[in-house]
């Protein structure tokens, strides 16, 4: 073979590799791997001892879950556009796929880790300290859920190894075809669907966690119900925020290098659809609430603040992922500038955290999500603002 056709072989090999590392944290191992182990003890699926379905085990896999949420998010947005940005030959291909793999080897590591944690009393009482103020020892007994032969973690450690000699074989890093460009770098096209995730997706969530836990206890009741009942066991919803966004990236990039022109197309294919796809299931699911009373409580008004909480979350989910999707699409087809990107989402967050503050008082829990809809909205109209002036800018220069 010769040179060239080696070193293809071997960049498209670490595309392999970089898929195949998605693919398991998106189906075999899944971004409930804890959450489905916390839903299953409290609906008490599981035929465990009353020692072992103790709070302090229930309090170890949801700190778990919180630092898991985090790495497969990042980990499934680096393998994704690396595999997807050295097909379509991007610029900065090779300084994703560096840190696809690393993400890659630290996810692996981390569910193994936790898998050998499990039987640790110490690391129970670590991670429960953070929950707990008074953490007894003698009183936990541990318990495992997670895989007993942990082959997938082990397989992911050694993708995110073989990543990284690929990367060096194949010297991506150096391939002229994959350096970064004015019009093409992935950095840059994932950059919106990581910011957004961070902060709609988990900086949001815990803003209006630390808020609800501050207030009486019908408050925080119906926001667990809410979390863990309406949300957390339902399918599309239980997804981590960064599936939906990097699909919508993935889409757009597609769609920028191989529609031409600027008619209403693009736009219809990369926010349209996506947009579509996650207001069906939204309405449906609206319209076939689960049961609570009878079922969790007896209590006619935690019913209703809970019921009244879980629509308000639904509208402000909707506003928030299609907000997501025109940023990245606005982003990524060079309409608003990185910079001008950045200005509008700390926009968002300062709206919405001093809206956040303001409405912490109030004893309803769906107020607590109006603050999202209102920065999302007021986010968009700063984008078409931004558009306009850079539009006109050129046209007044002239």
């Amino acid at each position: 073979m010769k040179k060239n056709e080696i070193a293809m072989v071997r960049l498209l090999s670490l595309a392999i590799l970089m898929g195949l590392s998605f693919f398991l944290l998106l189906i075999p191992i899944g971004g409930n791997e804890f959450n489905s182990i916390i839903n299953k003890m409290n609906t008490n699926i599981y035929d465990i001892a009353g020692s072992q379905s103790s709070i302090y085990n229930l309090y170890f896999y949801m700190g778990l879950g919180e630092v898991y949420k985090i790495l497969y998010s990042v980990t499934i947005l680096l393998t994704a556009m690396s595999a997807v940005s050295i097909i379509l030959r991007i610029g900065n291909a090779g300084r994703v796929a560096s840190a696809g793999a690393v993400m890659t080897f630290v996810t692996g590591t981390f569910l193994l880790l936790a898998r050998i944690w499990e039987s640790s009393v110490s690391m129970h009482a670590l991670i429960d300290s953070f929950y707990m103020d008074d953490v007894v020892k003698s009183q936990i007994e541990t318990t495992r859920h997670l895989d007993k032969v942990p082959v997938l973690y082990i397989l992911l450690m050694l993708i995110g190894i073989l990543s990284v000699f690929m990367i060096r074989s194949s010297r991506i890093l150096h391939v002229k075809i994959y350096r970064k460009k004015e019009d093409s770098d992935v950095v840059v096209m994932l950059i919106p669907a990581l910011c957004i995730y961070v902060f709609a997706g988990f900086m949001r969530m815990n803003i209006v966690s630390f808020v609800v836990n501050g207030g009486d206890v019908n408050r925080i009741t119906a926001y667990e119900y809410l979390r863990d009942y309406y949300i957390g066991n339902k399918f599309f919803f239980n997804w981590s925020w960064m599936i939906m966004l990097l699909l919508v990236t993935v889409l757009c990039i597609i769609v920028n290098t191989r529609v031409k022109g600027s008619g209403a197309l693009k736009p219809i294919i990369c926010v349209g659809v996506p947009s579509l796809v996650t207001i069906i299931p939204t309405v449906i699911y609206a319209f076939n609430p689960p049961a609570l009373f009878g079922y969790l409580t007896l209590d006619i008004s935690l019913c209703d603040m809970t019921d009244n909480a879980f629509y308000a979350y639904l509208a402000a989910y909707c506003v928030a992922m299609i907000t997501g999707y025109i940023l990245i699409y606005l982003v990524i087809n060079g309409h608003l500038k990185i910079k001008a990107f950045g200005m509008i989402l700390l926009t968002d967050i300062v709206i919405s955290i001093l809206l956040a503050l303001i409405s912490s008082g109030k004893d309803s829990l769906a107020i607590q999500y109006m603050p999202w809809i209102a920065g999302d909205i007021i986010s968009v109209v700063m984008c078409g603002i931004v558009i306009a002036f850079s539009r006109q800018k050129p046209e007044n220069a002239r």
